[in-house]
């Protein structure tokens, strides 16, 4: 016979997003949080995310997240008696055109505004600091030390350390088939094996695969799958290992060091997305069927990046990694209550941002499961910002894509 069980939260998902709320939820006295994951804890998207961890976003709320993130980081270490991986290399914006110098001033402002520290300075000491990149004497340049990248399984695994130590349940190898719905109130899951779970609360946060689920009780989510990739290339003399990330919105690429290597990453001058309901249980070898392989978006994206990068000829590839993202048209997440439809929350669409603003999302999501004061503005993160819609139309998938094609930043 099936169990039930009545937590007061559950928690669809257990990347990084799910097990950084179910961090945030175990800290609140007398709430019992579970997390639901059909596989292992962030082994889908989350382990293979690049993981650039850049402060200075495009709004305010963004770089409140991140900074979140930052101490989420600093405050787990301490928990463990160890720090965590954190590779606080820095990032360095270069650009020799008006789009990308603009870019640059922006984030300069912003630094500025938010107290972090950045630095203007010139094309030597640019290619001083990151010696794969070479730059025209009038290429703009800014220096962010405190930025950083880390390894997002590490992360992952250490949220849901701290929310287990906290008493959240972590269910692996369970799979949510359904969302349970009651009228205008979603009451809780049922599980592949029979087994249902009623809940004060569901969440989903189950990445790409939010959409369909979400679909099953009439709630359409404002997003799409689409591909994210990047390559590494093999050991080379002129990759530091403790060199920088580096943002080039002149190619809309970004480039920072792996093991001797150098990975980087490209956008699609047309994005490659898939269907929401189409997407396999398990992304494990998964590829598009447009491109499978990157080389056409690699080939597209050669010379552009080649003009600051030309060591790129020298490089050889040693990987290819290629993923789903989950984009909305604007860029920002879908965080928090649907309207009209109690006991749902989502936590998704993060737009290739997830490991840098999962700490902000854990913590602005839980608070809004609670109804506490948020530490930042829900109003950007709305579900229903973008009207009424049909998540698998043609057309709104397209929106999402283009997202992701205008993407300049890392």
């Amino acid at each position: 016979m099936p169990t039930v069980n009545h937590p007061d939260v559950v928690i669809i998902g257990g990347g990084i997003l799910g097990c950084a709320i179910a961090r945030y939820l175990s800290r609140v006295p007398g709430l019992s949080a579970v997390v639901i994951e059909r596989h292992g804890l962030g082994e889908q998207t989350t382990s293979h995310a690049a993981a650039l961890l850049t402060r200075i976003r495009p709004h305010r709320a963004l770089t409140d997240m991140v900074m979140e993130t930052f101490r989420a980081i600093e405050e787990l270490g301490e928990d463990r008696n160890e720090p965590l991986p954190l590779r606080k290399v820095g990032s360095l914006q270069v650009s020799e055109y008006p789009g990308g110098q603009r870019q640059i001033e922006q984030t300069a402002q912003r630094a500025d505004e938010a107290g972090v520290s950045a630095e203007r300075i010139g094309s030597s000491d640019a290619m001083r600091l990151a010696p794969w990149l070479e730059l025209a004497s009038d290429t703009s340049a800014l220096w962010l030390p405190d930025d950083g990248y880390i390894d997002p399984y590490t992360l992952c695994q250490a949220y849901a350390a701290d929310a287990r130590r906290n008493g959240a349940r972590i269910l692996l190898n369970r799979t949510v088939c359904e969302l349970l719905r009651n009228g205008s109130k979603v009451t809780g899951v049922r599980l592949a094996n029979g087994e249902t779970i009623f809940a004060g609360t569901v969440i989903d946060a189950a990445g790409p695969w939010s959409t369909a689920l979400a679909m099953q009780a009439g709630i359409h989510l404002g997003m799409a799958p689409v591909r994210s990739h990047y390559w590494i290339s093999a050991p080379h003399s002129r990759v530091t290992t403790d060199g920088p990330m580096t943002i080039l919105p002149d190619s809309g690429a970004y480039a920072r060091p792996e093991v001797g290597g150098l990975l980087f990453g490209l956008r699609d001058p047309q994005s490659v997305v898939a269907h929401p309901n189409a997407l396999p249980d398990n992304l494990q070898g998964f590829r598009f069927d447009t491109d499978p392989t990157g080389d056409l978006a690699l080939e597209s994206g050669y010379e552009a990046l080649r003009s600051q990068l030309p060591v790129l000829d020298e490089l050889q590839l040693a990987h290819y990694v290629s993923n789903v993202s989950s984009y909305t048209p604007d860029g920002f997440a879908l965080l928090g209550p649907m309207p009209g439809v109690e006991g749902f929350m989502a936590a998704t669409g993060c737009s290739g941002a997830g490991i840098g603003m999962s700490g902000g999302i854990g913590r602005l999501v839980a608070e809004l499961a609670t109804n506490q004061s948020t530490f930042v503005t829900p109003e950007p993160f709305r579900l229903d910002r973008f009207g009424a819609i049909d998540a698998y139309s043609p057309d709104f998938i397209r929106r999402c894509a283009e997202a992701r094609a205008r993407k300049r930043t890392g």
